[in-house]
């Protein structure tokens, strides 16, 4: 897996969330929920990665860099960035650090 230079604490959640959504995980559903019941400021810097996320995925979309085992949550991506971004509700991410 490209890790992008992320910090040691990054690396290891990046490695850890993936082994949890590998087998791990019961519903994803639940565990989204479960994620939204937070504070208020966490809420918040948990939906800069989540937001960071689905435009690396719009941007692979866009790109053709996927197969039919992400097309479908790549395409949403898409079309949610586009959407977002159309209706002057979103500015790009994309190496905001």
């Amino acid at each position: 897996m490209e890790l992008h230079g992320l910090s040691e604490n990054e690396q290891a959640f990046v490695e850890c969330f993936s082994r949890f959504v590998n087998g791990q995980m019961g519903s994803a559903a639940k565990v989204g929920n479960a994620l939204a019941d937070d504070h208020r400021y966490l809420i918040n810097e948990k939906g800069k990665v989540v937001f960071a996320f689905l435009e690396r995925l719009a941007n692979d979309y866009q790109k053709g860099r996927y197969d039919q085992r992400d097309e479908w949550v790549c395409r949403l991506a898409a079309e949610t960035i586009e959407h977002l971004e159309e209706n002057g509700m979103y500015d790009s991410t994309l190496n905001n650090d």
